[in-house]
């Protein structure tokens, strides 16, 4: 038996999401009947990330276990051959059997695009904001967010088996023309919780919250004291980070 570790670039767009689900077209989905009909034998890909539908990835990792003499760069041939035009397979290697994508995974890496002038060739990879953003404030307040916090306020999902204090270890705002590219980098992240930070991070930026207003959005741990949840198409997992042994991937430059 053997391990194959991929980074995956794709487009989320016609996508519900990595997982499989029965009856949809997913990333996951697509990648495992790829794998399983290279190998002729049933096997389970499993993610760095469960990306929302309409998200995408330029680093993605996954893995999978399969019974095979094939070298990795055979593998990543062979599914280059069978996966649809939205996915790219850039990299295969073989790690140790105890490898797993989301369990090894030490970070990850998250970007969200803004673009401030309509666009017909990027809306499906950035969201479109019509007004004037404050970019300095924007980054006040997203400094404001850095560290081992309680981010129960910047994601829906609440339950007694998921903690809600996560390390966000970056928030980087760049600006140059009309885009506007918010990175995260985090020990892990929460259900929409990147989604939600840009939607409060953009009231800032729009004057609607002050940047001294995410101490008390975090104090509520209540949703609904942050912002927006964002759409999608502006996200993209950009990396898995992992110890040495592993390799750090930060994504498709």
């Amino acid at each position: 038996m053997r391990n194959f570790k991929l980074i995956v670039e794709y487009d989320g767009t016609d996508f519900h999401g990595w997982q499989k689900q029965p009856g949809l077209r997913t990333v996951q989905g697509a990648i495992e009947g790829a794998a399983e009909t290279i190998f002729r034998q049933p096997l389970q890909v499993h993610g760095a990330g469960r990306t929302d539908a309409g998200v995408h990835a330029t680093g993605q990792v996954c893995n999978f276990i399969a019974d095979t003499p094939r070298a990795p760069k055979e593998v990543g041939g062979a599914l280059a051959s069978l996966l649809p035009e939205d996915i790219r397979v850039h990299r295969v290697d073989e790690v140790g059997l105890e490898f797993h994508a989301r369990f090894s995974a030490t970070g990850r890496c998250y970007v969200y695009y803004l673009r401030t002038e309509p666009t017909a060739i990027w809306r499906r990879f950035a969201h479109v904001v019509t007004y004037s953003l404050d970019i300095e404030a924007m980054r006040a307040a997203a400094e404001r967010l850095i560290g081992e916090k309680d981010f129960a306020s910047f994601t829906p999902v609440h339950s007694a088996d998921v903690p809600t204090v996560c390390d966000l270890r970056e928030i980087t705002i760049d600006h140059k023309d009309d885009v506007v590219a918010i990175t995260f980098r985090a020990d892990h992240f929460l259900h929409h919780m990147v989604r939600v930070i840009v939607g409060t991070l953009i009231e800032v930026g729009r004057g609607k919250l002050s940047a001294e207003h995410i101490d008390s959005i975090l104090c509520r741990k209540d949703r609904t004291a942050a912002g927006p949840t964002i759409p999608p198409n502006g996200l993209f997992l950009a990396g898995v980070e992992y110890g040495v042994e592993y390799g750090a991937e930060r994504g498709v430059e």
